[in-house]
């Protein structure tokens, strides 16, 4: 009778378990497919290679942008998944010669290369910083030489020292593309 018990409650046990792991494959899948997708990743991984950066930080600076929504336009008028300004267009497009207008940078094509061209760009300004790259990304590169020259933030920043930069809203930029591309890198 005891071992009969026994096996009644390790199938039970075993039933639990098997319903935690469905459960907790369930919850990856919904993570992966709606919180941290891999929407446009065939473009994404080939302007990342043409300009030598790693597409899972072009992910991340995505859904910090935009949250991958291609129609958005910032109060600022950045356009697109990579929120990109009609200026930085135009400054970008002497190197890439894309046919530009107003609307196109809307097209994730277009806007993708735009926006990897110009990461890449500041990664290579501030000898492959990324984090410098970033905060310059949201903040712009005439702000980040500034903070640099006055000596408010270092050539050496790195995730752990971020305190001084001067805009909170930089800041939390920098802390959300950050957080989102270790777990993009986790994950996939």
């Amino acid at each position: 009778m005891k071992k009969i018990l026994n096996n009644k409650l390790l199938k039970k046990i075993f039933s639990i378990e098997i319903a935690i792991v469905a459960v907790l494959i369930g919850i990856l899948i919904y993570v992966k497919t709606f919180v941290f997708p891999l929407k446009h990743f065939d473009i994404i991984k080939e302007e990342a290679a043409k300009n030598n950066i790693d597409p899972y930080l072009v992910l991340a600076v995505i859904k910090t942008e935009s949250g991958f929504n291609k129609n958005v336009t910032s109060p600022k008028q950045a356009k697109g998944l990579m929120q990109i300004m009609d200026s930085t267009a135009e400054d970008i497009n002497q190197e890439l010669s894309l046919n530009i207008d107003g609307d196109n940078i809307y097209d994730e094509n277009v806007n993708i290369s735009l926006g990897c061209k110009y990461l890449s760009s500041l990664i290579k300004k501030y000898n492959g910083n990324y984090y410098l790259a970033i905060i310059a990304y949201n903040a712009g590169m005439g702000n980040v030489d500034n903070w640099i020259r006055d000596g408010i933030v270092s050539t050496d920043l790195n995730d752990s020292v971020n305190n001084n930069i001067p805009y909170k809203e930089t800041k939390r930029y920098l802390k959300k593309v950050i957080n989102y591309y270790k777990i993009y890198r986790k994950l996939y």
